[in-house]
């Protein structure tokens, strides 16, 4: 019983030490740590050749960053995904620490989502494509397709109540119309969707060397229901 009594406050003065060791660590020695943690899990992700370019998988981390993960390194690579952030956030502690303003500037600018078209082998190397690495051909292949994939999302979800959805854009060429994602309803994955959507189209104008004179509507409504559907209407600020 003694034993028990003495052990508790023992493990607590560990905890608290290491965790007042880690406090008094700088800016730079922690992102010295992401950097090199980072490299050893790009290092990990790289060391299986491509040859079926199926047996990888798309996982998302936060910030909108993607990998491909080959089946055989799933455990692994969460375990050094778990160690990455860690290190992550004791670098944007130690940043708060110390005062760094350009910190909270990219804490609140988060970076517009830009998520993968698909999946190839390319080099031996499974590889990402993105938007910008389609052709025009296929890019209006793929418009097309996520058109509709983003009209038939929640063809099954009634809208009674107009505050459960948030009004977002979707880019049509140079102008945007408004489209409403639900606040609780697969809501992360619909707003890739949009993105993704968007990220296409800017490419399109870009290869077609579209030029946009502006004038287009810049602000959205709250959502309204209308027969059961979900409906934003822009306008020009």
């Amino acid at each position: 019983m003694k034993k028990i009594i003495f052990i508790v406050p023992i493990i607590g003065l560990i905890l608290f030490f290491a965790c007042s060791k880690d406090s008094s660590k700088s800016y730079e020695y922690w992102n010295e740590q992401v950097n090199a943690k980072a490299q050893e899990l790009n290092k990990l992700l790289e060391s299986i050749p491509c040859t079926n370019i199926e047996e990888f998988e798309i996982v998302q981390r936060p910030y909108y960053s993607y990998y491909l993960v080959h089946s055989s390194l799933k455990n692994q690579f969460e375990k050094l995904n778990l160690e990455l952030a860690h290190l992550q956030d004791e670098r944007n502690k130690a940043a708060e620490r110390e005062g760094k303003t350009f910190y909270d500037a990219q804490r609140l600018s988060m970076p517009i989502p830009n998520p993968p078209v698909g999946k190839v082998c390319y080099n031996g190397k499974a590889t990402l494509r993105f938007a910008y690495d389609l052709s025009l051909e296929e890019i209006h292949t793929e418009l097309a397709k996520r058109l509709k994939e983003l009209k038939e999302f929640y063809k099954d979800v009634t809208c009674s109540n107009p505050n459960d959805w948030t009004s977002h854009f979707l880019r049509t060429g140079c102008c945007m119309e408004g489209i409403a994602v639900h606040k609780t309803i697969r809501s992360t994955e619909m707003i890739e969707k949009i993105e993704l959507y968007n990220r296409l189209m800017e490419n399109k104008l870009r290869l077609e060397k579209t030029t946009c004179q502006g004038g287009c509507a810049n602000m959205a409504r709250p959502v309204q229901c209308r027969d059961g559907k979900p409906f934003v209407e822009v306008y020009k600020s």
